[in-house]
């Protein structure tokens, strides 16, 4: 398998270093120390960053770049600009942190491979994934974070040992997570109270009993424009790929107990709890609604009971005017497990930070770099960094204790929607690392999700169709796209 990804990673560095050289736009997307941006937004930012005073000659330059999002960009200026103030030095130089977005066309990936391909790449990025960070650590490209002084402190400042279990690759760990997007499932509060659920469902038991309700008073619910019981239209676009991270690995999460379906050097899919999942979109039955409606959540009539509860909603949500809760107009519950007690576990969208190891960067940069580190999340920066990144970001930071870290109590206290989604942080489960997986779940969506959704909202509410075939196919397609040695 790792000779496998090995092979990937040098082909793709030979299309970074080809085909992602231009865009649409013209120019080179990957230089040095400044790469032209492929949006109007980052083309601006980046002019703004080359007009600031240049460092002298005896400072020691540590390159960051920052993912290709204005907020990224903004927070970590501020911070390096902080840690430059501080003029802290080593061997006799002046570090100084310099932030850029990274490239990112074709994708961020391929603008990080072109850059290590090129001996370009900076001393420090974010953005990474566990998939991501396999393919680099596989080829020696980043260095094990787990030697990192700064990172044995900051493991134990933000109470993260656990958390990082689910990060680590061959015994190490090479990723600093950042941020972490638990998906768990949004309730249209309004169709709560009208069938008279007082408390958000939780287990599968409550889920069933949630959609009989919705079955058994259709009438009354469509007179409130509540037409459907379940939106989901990502489930008819097999080349959405990404998607089933949310609506198959993140209740198929909960029902195995924590479980994966795969990793990078075999298949383990627990068939009951992958059926258990395919039974309940089979018994929500025509109630599915797989039309595309922008932004359901902010329409002034929902018109479904729940769908996927997705963290980067409740910016647009809190901008239409919505009201979180149960006595307002949504509200966010957790995935739904077979018994009371047993842990809601879900599928974490999460990315973090990696140091980069030779193609350009010398021991020294590597070492200033850690100085860096080790001020944001262990000095200056420490008690400010998560306030700071929420509030810029809108994604909630990695922390063992996010849900009763003081640092955030005020912010929650409120935000109620994200005070709901941080007590789901401890349960995420990072994606698994497998430089196929695109493959694998585009296969998936095509062969298995698309038919199915297509067969079973054809059917009556609650019929308990036959799923066997769909979970038997779901193995082979996963099998033969994994290409397994």
């Amino acid at each position: 398998m790792k000779k496998w990804i090995a092979c990937m990673l040098a082909l793709l560095f030979f299309v970074a270093a080809f085909g992602g050289c231009t865009s649409e736009g013209g120019e080179s997307s990957v230089d040095s120390k400044s790469q032209s941006s492929p949006s109007e937004e980052n083309s601006e930012s980046t002019e703004s960053s080359e007009t600031e005073e240049a460092p002298s000659g005896e400072d020691l330059l540590v390159d960051f770049w920052s993912s290709p999002e204005q907020n990224n960009l903004t927070f970590w200026t501020n911070y390096a600009e902080k840690f430059n103030e501080t003029e802290t030095q080593l061997n006799g130089k002046t570090v100084q942190v310099q932030v850029q977005m990274m490239p990112a066309q074709p994708s961020s990936e391929a603008g990080l491979q072109n850059a290590i391909a090129t001996d370009t790449i900076p001393a420090i990025s974010e953005n990474i994934n566990r998939t991501v960070a396999l393919i680099f650590s596989d080829a020696d490209a980043i260095y094990d974070l787990s030697e990192e002084e700064w990172f044995q402190t900051a493991t134990e400042n933000r109470q993260i040992a656990e958390i990082l279990e689910g990060w680590a690759l061959d015994g190490h760990q090479y990723v600093m997570p950042l941020y972490v997007n638990p998906i768990g499932y949004a309730y249209n509060s309004k169709a709560l109270r009208t069938l008279g659920i007082t408390e958000v469902p939780t287990t599968l038991d409550d889920f069933y009993a949630l959609l009989d309700a919705y079955r058994d008073s259709q009438g009354a619910l469509d007179e409130q424009g509540i037409t459907h019981f379940f939106f989901r239209d990502v489930l008819l676009q097999p080349t959405s790929y990404w998607e089933r991270w949310f609506d198959v690995h993140s209740p198929y999460n909960a029902l195995s107990g924590g479980t994966p379906m795969y990793d990078s050097e075999q298949l383990s899919v627990d068939q009951e709890a992958l059926s258990t999942v395919y039974k309940m979109y089979g018994n929500m039955g025509s109630s599915l609604l797989t039309g595309t409606i922008e932004n359901i959540w902010q329409q002034e009539t929902v018109p479904v009971v729940m769908g996927m509860g997705l963290p980067w909603d409740v910016a647009g949500n809190l901008a239409a005017g919505k009201t979180y809760g149960l006595d307002g107009d949504y509200v966010f519950g957790p995935m739904f497990v077979k018994n009371e007690g047993d842990t809601a576990y879900n599928y974490g969208d999460t990315k973090g930070l990696v140091m980069y190891k030779g193609h350009g960067v010398t021991e020294e940069e590597h070492e200033a770099a850690g100085l860096f580190l080790d001020y944001v999340f262990n000095g200056g920066g420490k008690d400010s960094f998560d306030l700071d990144w929420l509030t810029t970001t809108t994604m909630l930071p990695v922390r063992g204790d996010l849900d009763t870290y003081t640092g955030l109590t005020e912010y929650f206290a409120e935000n109620p929607a994200m005070a709901e989604i941080s007590t789901m942080v401890k349960d995420a489960i990072p994606g698994p690392a497998v430089a196929t997986e695109a493959d694998m779940l585009t296969e998936l969506g095509e062969k298995v999700i698309t038919p199915m959704i297509n067969e079973f909202s054809q059917l009556e509410i609650h019929t308990d169709p036959v799923v066997s075939s769909y979970v038997e196919q779901s193995i082979t397609v996963l099998e033969e796209a994994a290409d397994y040695e």
